[in-house]
């Protein structure tokens, strides 16, 4: 089995290179009480934290096999992988400047996909993904992000510059799932065509009012430029095939004391892309269109708490819309549970389960693009159930089953049951 991107480094190899070069500068490395695999760097990584430079580093590793069903027939488990390298630089601490904060990302993605391999039939490909880190960016490395932001505490503003994915800051979701059906922000997958999220970032300025300590609003714009989201543009910083703008706009509630008095967390959001080149068409025609449009509404509640902290039972959903005119989904409804500490002896461990439905628009299934009639069904259905487990802090393990109804929306290809593990290490 072949693994491409960044070099062909394989997860043995890259943890061995890494473990060579920390041993000496941290005498707490795989400490299972430690937070991180390589600990706290003799003290220093504290130090640096107290001055205001703050590191986050950590490795996902999705492997799945199409246990039953599907198109091709089972040739074995795929891996797909992201490496993350994060940091976060408190210029209040390091330089005096009240309220201005640098954030950096860079991510490699390496691997290959279940859906794309064993699941989808030619001409209606499933429209979600069965591993979460299979996608853009899965050549070489990208620049994630590098934005600056500056608060100004005393009126409530806020604003944050530079090379942004649209999903870090709108719509945005926790990722406690292995199915793109249930993690980062959904307009990313559903109407992928203008919303990049990460790891791709584009140009953007976000623009952030706090009204409340629990109620905020946002709206940010974000350079529309289909060449951020090629392979080999992951460190592409020019705006010359730019092609308009996307705008999102988002309200946002946090209750601290919501549902039972527990605390929860509300978006209700739209954007608009002005895109007029290539991107958005008439899924009945063909025709150029100027525009496209959707809407979302996302919640997460703790529904119960075992003596007043974070354990307990939790609710999720995320419904979007989109444009009728020139988009393949027309709707998706997403709903699921997860229950924190289920078991005394493992607090941190979490039990998740999700069902999603992605709604084909009616117009594309009568349009060009559809001549063959492949995609002849009203939807496709995930669903998924897991069980993160932390071994330590710094290492989770996630068993996954997933049942995919209709893959592709297509009566040609049988349901799916995928078996997979996700693995993720903190460095």
């Amino acid at each position: 089995m072949k693994i491409q991107g960044l070099k062909q480094i394989s997860f043995a190899s890259f943890v061995t290179a890494i473990t060579c070069f920390n041993l000496s500068h941290a005498d707490d490395a795989f400490s299972p009480q430690s937070k991180y695999l390589f600990g706290d760097w003799n003290g220093k990584r504290t130090e640096l934290a107290s001055q205001g430079v703050n590191f986050d580093a950590n490795l996902y590793v999705d492997t799945d096999y199409l246990a039953d069903g599907g198109y091709k027939p089972r040739d074995g488990a795929t891996f797909a992988s992201q490496l993350w390298l994060g940091s976060s630089l408190d210029l209040e601490k390091m330089l005096g400047w009240n309220g201005v904060s640098v954030r950096a990302i860079v991510t490699a993605r390496q691997g290959q996909s279940t859906s794309v391999d064993n699941i989808s039939y030619p001409g209606a490909p499933q429209m979600a993904n069965t591993q979460a880190t299979w996608g853009r960016g899965n050549v070489d490395s990208r620049l994630t992000q590098l934005s600056i932001e500056k608060i100004f505490t005393d009126t409530g503003w806020s604003v944050r510059v530079g090379r942004i994915g649209m999903g870090s800051y709108f719509n945005t979701m926790g990722c406690d799932f292995q199915s793109t059906s249930f993690c980062t922000a959904q307009n990313g997958k559903w109407m992928g065509n203008v919303w990049y999220n990460e790891p791709v970032a584009q140009w953007a300025g976000i623009v952030k009012y706090r009204f409340t300590p629990e109620l905020s609003a946002q709206v940010g714009v974000f350079e529309f430029n289909p060449t951020n989201i090629k392979e080999n543009q992951g460190w592409n910083l020019k705006s010359d095939h730019m092609d308009g703008v996307t705008v999102p706009v988002e309200l946002h509630y946090q209750p601290k004391q919501g549902i039972n008095h527990l605390p929860g967390s509300y978006r209700l959001g739209v954007f608009y892309n002005n895109a007029d080149k290539t991107q958005n068409k008439d899924v009945i025609t063909g025709e150029q269109k100027d525009h496209a449009y959707a809407g979302w509404f996302t919640a997460d509640q703790q529904f119960t708490s075992v003596d007043g902290g974070k354990r307990g039972l939790y609710g999720f959903t995320n419904i979007s819309f989109h444009d009728t005119t020139v988009n393949k989904i027309d709707n998706t409804q997403q709903i699921g549970i997860r229950y924190l500490g289920l078991l005394d002896d493992h607090p941190t461990d979490m039990l998740g389960l999700g069902v999603n439905r992605i709604h084909v628009n009616d117009r594309y299934r009568d349009g060009i693009y559809n001549k063959k009639a492949l995609i002849n069904e009203d939807a496709e259905y995930n669903i998924e159930l897991n069980y993160s487990h932390y071994v330590t802090p710094w290492l989770m393990l996630r068993p996954v089953v997933q049942y995919v109804i209709q893959p592709g929306a297509t009566d040609q290809v049988d349901n799916a049951l995928v078996l997979g593990l996700t693995t993720k290490v903190i460095f």
